[in-house]
């Protein structure tokens, strides 16, 4: 029977959710060892292979090993060329972390491994460097699968789909390991085990130790941790914030207070919750500043992690443009909010808060799956072949594989006519 594919994985969580045993030993064929790397592979539930790099104990110098992975915007802006040549165009900027990207890459699964790497290597094994530029979406998850780790995803939408995660896991004082694993299609994957998978292990533990030590990265991960800010709202007792009626506009105003002649900040409307009956801060700071003429654009999550309803993310460079005539109209706000509502108390507005995110039950759970599964000890596979048992081992060890072979009794067995056993020659039975 044949075996029921599911559906490309559309984030990281999913990816775990169709690859329970993504970072488990189980399930997966080891073919090549070096110390405590290695390459593996199995089938991959929505068609073709999973491929599985493993890289223990790279040394990192002088970085926070729980924030190496860079998001690719900050790598399309800031990183003037990428190893191989050529650089990273950003297309569209999704949200903190989330992009479309177009960068070079190289022939065939070396273009999954330059997706994630900027440089697969290539020219050590004798392959060709560039190919046309290709088209990916990436996607960086800060603390996934654990508070510690950082995954990159990426996917490309073709009829022959690539998809890859990179995981970034500490171990211990300036080392990580890195697990790479892409998916790649049946005759690709005959290709390249049968030609290329013994360099690619040994190009794959150098490329990534000069990947996260390579020049200038340290000034790439400064940028990087400051490229956003947390806009966060609070002390709303009586309601949401209001907003600025748009220049020109029709609509009637629920409070009018007394300014400047010049000024447009007279008039002011009540702030409409969401479907949910929720107020969100990302749609009044949006409106907000479109209602000013401004241009904001804001983001509800920030590096793969849905923020609380009262905080937003905004693009560092953005908010300082515009951030003093915003927040000199939040003021007057203020003023309108207490002639609206009465009291002294009036919404607040903070820049660089404390990011919160907002509690996720499908993550939380699978985080508790991935821990169970770490400590699950290794299952055999237990086989009988007419007169022997055969125990296949999954244990990620060297050594080769054990097997038990033990003879069954030739003592002969009492027979009843109405309880005759099936005969074990007919076929084979898994236990």
């Amino acid at each position: 029977m044949t075996a029921m594919t599911v559906e490309r994985p559309c984030d990281a969580t999913a990816w775990f959710e169709s690859v329970p045993h993504l970072l488990s030993e189980q399930e997966w064929e080891v073919s090549g060892r070096i110390g405590q790397s290695s390459l593996s592979h199995c089938r991959c539930p929505w068609g073709g292979h999973l491929l599985r790099l493993s890289l223990s104990g790279i040394h990192v110098q002088n970085a926070d090993t729980r924030s190496l992975l860079l998001r690719p915007e900050t790598r399309a802006k800031h990183e003037a060329q990428l190893p191989l040549g050529g650089r990273m165009e950003l297309l569209e900027l999704l949200a903190p972390g989330d992009t479309l990207v177009r960068q070079p890459a190289s022939w065939g699964l070396l273009q999954l491994c330059s997706l994630v790497f900027g440089n697969a290597g290539a020219s050590g094994i004798g392959l060709p460097e560039l190919s046309a530029p290709i088209v990916s979406r990436q996607r960086l998850y800060r603390a996934w699968p654990t508070n510690e780790d950082t995954t990159l995803m990426f996917s490309r939408n073709e009829a022959d789909p690539a998809d890859a995660l990179l995981i970034c896991r500490p171990q211990g004082a300036e080392h990580v390991g890195l697990v790479g694993v892409f998916s790649v299609s049946e005759d690709k994957f005959d290709q390249w085990m049968s030609t290329h998978h013994a360099l690619l292990l040994e190009s794959a533990i150098s490329t990534a130790t000069r990947f996260l030590n390579r020049p200038g990265i340290t000034q790439l991960r400064a940028f990087d941790a400051n490229m956003y800010t947390v806009l966060s709202v609070h002390s709303c007792k009586r309601g949401p914030p209001l907003l600025p009626l748009a220049s020109g506009s029709a609509q009637r105003a629920d409070v009018v207070i007394k300014t400047d002649e010049r000024s447009q900040l007279g008039a002011w409307a009540r702030m409409p919750l969401c479907s949910d009956g929720k107020f969100r801060l990302v749609d009044f700071v949006k409106q907000f500043a479109k209602n000013l003429g401004m241009s904001l654009q804001a983001y509800s999550s920030l590096d793969g992690q849905r923020l609380v309803h009262y905080q937003c993310v905004v693009k560092r460079e953005e908010w300082d443009r515009v951030r003093e005539q915003f927040q000199e109209a939040f003021l007057v706000q203020k003023r309108a909010y207490r002639r609206a509502n009465g009291g002294s108390c009036a919404p607040c507005l903070a820049a660089d808060a404390e990011p919160r995110f907002a509690p996720d039950a499908r993550r939380a759970g699978l985080c508790n799956q991935i821990r169970l599964n770490a400590h699950k000890p290794a299952q055999h596979k237990t086989v009988v072949r007419r007169t022997f048992i055969e125990v296949a081992s999954d244990d990620d060890s060297t050594e080769d594989e054990m097997v038990i072979i033990q003879e069954r009794s030739n003592r002969r067995a009492k027979t009843f006519p109405s309880r005759l056993p099936t005969s074990s020659d007919s076929s084979d039975q898994d236990l």
